[in-house]
Order: C-alpha cells, then sequence, then structure tokens
C-alpha cells in the first residue's frame, strides 16, 4: 500500500463530512435567502467579465 493513500483517506472523510454539513445550510439559503434585482445581476456579471477578461490579458501576455 502507498503512503500517499494514508494521507488521501483522512482527507476524504474530512471533505465527506464537510459536504454533509454544507448540504442543509445551502438548501435553506437557496429556499429563503435574499433574491436580487436585475440591476444586481447585471453588476455581477459585468465583474465577473471583468475578472475574466483580465485574465485572460495576463495570459495572453505571459505567452508572448
Amino acid at each position: 500500500m502507498s503512503n500517499d493513500l494514508w494521507f488521501q483517506i483522512p482527507i476524504a472523510i474530512v471533505m465527506g463530512y464537510m459536504l454533509l454539513r454544507l448540504i442543509p445550510v445551502a438548501k435553506n439559503w437557496m429556499e429563503n435567502g435574499p433574491r436580487g434585482s436585475s440591476k444586481e445581476w447585471l453588476n455581477a456579471s459585468m465583474l465577473l467579465a471583468g475578472v475574466v477578461l483580465f485574465v485572460a490579458f495576463l495570459v495572453a501576455t505571459v505567452r508572448g
């Protein structure tokens, strides 16, 4: 058996536990969370598009 397996097993258990704890909270948040207006969604999408374009610019600059 590989030594890496002994590191991967506890990590998988912790990640599974975190997922089990996250599901009920996420479900509650989706049902009872705040609703955004169309202006807020437009603002968020524009910011996300700006970040994507900036990262694409950085990648293009590094590749030369």
